[in-house]
């Protein structure tokens, strides 16, 4: 059988720069064989977050877990805290700024995966 659980905890994060902030990439081709989605966690210390960017192949979702912050996406700002889903179309600028003096922890997820997230040829 494929392996169909992943725990969080034997997952090493990749630390990402500029804005300093931990991402875990839990359900993948690399760590479950998934070709259609992929699924991680990121933790943003205060006072960072997840610069603008856009994805033009994939739809993005993700849902806040702790922490407080404040989504931009194009010229819209929205409140973030525990509970909010967000939705990231293709091509559409966001930002995510962790605006508490606490972790700010979201689950996010990608379909279909992003490059990187899918075994190397």
């Amino acid at each position: 059988m494929t392996k169909v659980i992943v725990r969080e905890s034997e997952i090493e994060g990749t630390k990402k720069t500029p804005w300093p902030r931990v991402s875990k990439v839990l359900i993948s081709e690399h760590t479950v064989g998934a070709t259609k989605i992929a699924m991680g966690t990121n933790v943003s210390e205060p006072g960072s977050g997840i610069p603008f960017h856009k994805h033009t192949d994939s739809e993005e979702a993700m849902f806040v877990i702790e922490g407080t912050g404040r989504l931009t996406c194009d010229d819209e700002v929205y409140d973030l805290y525990p509970g909010t889903a967000i939705f990231s179309p293709l091509g559409v600028d966001h930002q995510i700024e962790n605006t508490g003096d606490t972790p700010f922890k979201i689950v996010w997820a990608y379909g279909p995966p992003l490059a990187d997230h899918l075994e190397q040829k």
